[in-house]
Formats: C-alpha cells, structure tokens, sequence
C-alpha cells in the first residue's frame, strides 16, 4: 500500500514482502526504514495513517493491527481487534481508525444476510476497539457482495466498488448509538457505470483560487 504521510511516501509491503520504504520527495529519493515484524501480514493488508503515525492490519493475521511511529522508526503492537471476519478496507476519519469487513458463513456479519457488513471502529488515543454498526447489508448491496475500498470526506466514509457506491455516516456524540459508538448506517449513492478492474477512490485537496482581483497583490 502507498500512503502518504508529512511530506513523505510510504510503500508499506506487497506481495510476500515485509520492506517498508520511504520516498521524499524534496530529494527525489527513496530509503527504507523498519520493515514490518516478521509473520506480520505477507499479503493483502490494509493500512491507513492517523496522528501522523502509520497503521496497517489484514492479510492472514487479520485481527492484528501495527502501529508505525515514524519519530522512533519502530513497529508497535495494538490491541487486537475481536473480529475474525475478512476485512474490506480500513480508513480514519476523526481520530478514529474504522474497518469495514465482510460477512462470511461463521461470522457473526452473516446475521445481516449475503453482502453483509460490519464495522468497527478503533480509538487511536484511547488504544481500544469497539463495534460502529450492528452488521448490516448496504442498500441494493448484492447478494455476496464483493471487497471494495474506502475514502474518508467530509465527516462521511465513502465505499465504492463496481456494485455500487455507498456513504457510510458515523453516529455522533448525542445521536442514538452515539455513546457506544453503534448506529452508524449506509446510504446508497449509486453504481459507477461500466467500469472494469478494481475501484480506488481517493480524496484530493486543491488550494482555493484566489479572486482575480487579488491575484498578483502584494
């Protein structure tokens, strides 16, 4: 996974691989730094960055979730997540670390029906897990729904794959659910139209343009 954090790219693993490699940009230059611990996760990971430190889980060992401290170069163990489901994607938002996986036929997601989902959630400060939302199925979600990926905007989490796309609202603080962190839900937003491959959305960040008027002031 390619992720990026303060200024620097990181290439955290690959297929069979525990390198972890860091790309700075103003050198034009790549360096590796700690790789991953041994018997971590030697495919298919899921990572995302949160208080500027980097957190990777997935793959065969899918309950485990690493931390990487930059400031140290070091890997850190954190708590275990109590899921033992297959994990669809992990993305922060708020403090928070969410992990959407999908139902299985001993999970307990597989009480929501085929295409079921579960999320929860991981407070990075407070180092502890707890259940987002009861395992639901998406609207118009198909039966056996398919891995897809995550990005996090405006408060919200999107999820797109070639069934559909879905925004995922957190329950807040004060909402119902809010307290235990439960109630959040799914909305559905639509199909992607004839598209192939795998879906990777991504939020970008652009400068706002400054008013003609302004453009050249001192």
């Amino acid at each position: 996974r390619l992720l990026a954090l303060d200024g620097h790219l990181y290439a955290v693993g690959g297929e069979c691989l525990l390198s972890v490699e860091r790309y700075d940009p103003r050198a034009d230059r790549w360096a590796p730094v700690a790789p991953l611990p041994r018997g971590a996760f030697a495919v298919a990971h899921e990572a995302t960055t949160c208080h500027g430190e980097i957190y990777v889980s997935g793959g065969s060992l899918f309950y485990r979730l690493l931390k990487y401290d930059p400031r140290r170069d070091e890997w850190q163990e954190c708590p275990c997540s109590s899921s033992r489901e297959r994990s669809a994607d992990m993305v922060a938002l708020d403090g928070f670390i969410y992990r959407f996986d999908l139902s299985s036929s001993r999970g307990e997601a597989q009480a929501a029906g085929p295409g079921g989902v579960s999320v929860s959630r991981y407070h990075c400060l407070a180092k502890q897990w707890s259940p987002c939302a009861a395992p639901l199925r998406p609207p118009g979600a198909p039966t056996g729904l398919q891995p897809f990926r995550c990005a996090a905007l405006d408060g919200a989490i999107y999820c797109v794959s070639r069934a559909g796309t879905w925004r995922f609202q957190p329950a807040r603080d004060g909402e119902a659910g809010g307290d235990a962190g439960q109630g959040g839900g799914f909305e559905a937003l639509g199909a992607p139209l004839d598209v192939r491959g795998v879906l990777i959305p991504f939020a970008l960040s652009l400068p706002e343009r400054s008013p003609r008027g302004e453009q050249g002031a001192a």
